[in-house]
């Protein structure tokens, strides 16, 4: 159950670029004489930040946060969202960009987690999926993952990881009344010594017994493998997919065998920074596994770039692996100025990248980074303007930072399978 915030809440306040400059007005007279139903059923087809602006107007607004059948249909009616959330160690904020509109704009909210010490372990952020963001702790051994709304402030554990751990990769995919959690790579063979051999499974359904969710049995991961944490794993259709580095392969979870299998990549051998990510999607298209990187080969007939490319349907690994990149469709080339400009502010330090929707973030490593937008329904790239909120450490996204793609719900069922609790009172975002 969700703890009664207090009555004072912060408010969220838009930022100049995200605000219009056309306001549509309606008689007052018409908005009472309507049917409450009808009102409701026009506020819950309004994005989240707008109906969180707009739950300070009555009462009657406020506690539809609280109705189960209103925020059943806000789930269902309001638009998808396709945000990017940036999470930089200590800010306690979450920098939130909204690359939908021609000048992308920033809006922040704060992380749902307690502060660290005094008894409290510390947590990182490692993958986030439905609105939901997966936290992971920091000490080694037998990991806790927390899923976290940070619009609604609901947390909740999952049992602790069965193998023990120290940097492990994570990766989330949910749904409205399921979600899948995998935790890989880096096991605990001594105090002193780690290995990649397994991968361990969440997987909860409100359809299975028990619906609070199960760890599956271990699986092996394929030899030689050498996972990124920072790189985390995309899903697609009942598969996760992550890099593995030294050499470059794609490794291929299937969720319902419980088995691994390595895939490879295009142009291995000149591959920098790689990211897979999930391309599309939202609730028109279906997504895509895509993978993001730098390419640098010492031949004058292939210039250096960053480059995209799409798995082909139906791909699963297996015979097909051996096929190498003929798995693989380029779709996309930075162009060569802004290679040219991304490159310097890159300076070899490697990026961070996340893709939501038709969009993809690239950020170089770095205090101050910038970012480059790239829309891939309409192939065009553009830099975001500069994070404009202070933090500890400075302005902007600050060095070590993670991007992940996140849109804000009010909604996110799947929570509920789990024992959530609510720490603190109900957040708006600040822009």
């Amino acid at each position: 159950m969700m703890h009664q915030p207090p009555h004072h809440l912060p408010r969220l306040h838009p930022s100049s670029s995200s605000s219009s400059s056309e306001t549509a007005e309606m008689d007052p007279r018409v908005w009472r004489r309507l049917p409450q139903p009808l009102v409701d059923r026009v506020l819950a087809c309004l994005p989240t930040p707008s109906f969180l602006r707009l739950r300070a107007a009555c009462r009657r607004f406020y506690s539809l946060l609280y109705s189960s059948p209103f925020l059943h249909s806000h789930l269902l009616l309001s638009p998808h969202l396709p945000f990017f959330a940036f999470a930089v160690p200590s800010a306690g904020h979450l920098f939130l960009l909204d690359p939908t509109r021609q000048a992308p704009s920033w809006s922040r909210l704060p992380l749902p987690l307690p502060a660290p010490g005094a008894g409290q372990a510390a947590f990182s952020p490692a993958a986030a999926s439905a609105g939901l963001l997966a936290f992971l702790s920091d000490a080694s051994g037998h990991k806790t993952l927390l899923l976290a709304n940070p619009i609604t402030r609901l947390l909740a554990p999952l049992p602790l990881c069965p193998n023990a751990r120290l940097s492990p990769t994570v990766g989330l995919a949910a749904g409205p009344t399921s979600f899948i959690a995998v935790v890989a790579g880096d096991d605990l063979v001594s105090p002193f010594a780690v290995k990649n051999i397994s991968a361990d499974t969440f997987v909860a359904d409100a359809a299975s017994v028990p619906p609070s969710g199960f760890w599956a049995p271990s699986s092996l991961l394929p030899r030689l493998s050498s996972l990124d944490p920072r790189a985390g794993m995309a899903f697609d259709s009942g598969r996760f997919y992550c890099m593995s580095s030294s050499p470059f392969a794609v490794l291929v979870f299937d969720v319902a065998a419980n088995e691994w299998s390595k895939v490879q990549p295009p142009m291995s051998r000149f591959l920098r920074s790689p990211a897979l990510v999930e391309l599309g999607g939202g609730r028109e298209r279906e997504a895509r596994v895509a993978l993001v990187a730098a390419v640098e080969k010492s031949c004058l007939s292939v210039p250096r770039s960053v480059r995209v490319w799409t798995m082909r349907g139906g791909h699963h690994g297996g015979a097909a692996a051996a096929g190498g990149g003929g798995a693989w469709t380029e779709v996309a080339r930075m162009p060569p100025d802004v290679h040219a400009q991304f490159a310097a502010a890159e300076a070899g330090r490697g990026f961070e990248c996340a893709a939501h929707g038709d969009f993809v973030v690239l950020a170089p490593r770095g205090p101050a980074s910038p970012v480059l937008v790239f829309d891939s329904r309409h192939d065009e790239w553009r830099w975001a303007p500069p994070c404009p909120y202070p933090h500890v450490g400075g302005i902007g996204i600050g060095a070590g930072f993670r991007v992940f793609a996140y849109e804000p719900r009010l909604a996110t069922p799947a929570i509920g399978l789990l024992d959530a609790t609510a720490p603190a009172a109900l957040h708006g975002m600040q822009g």
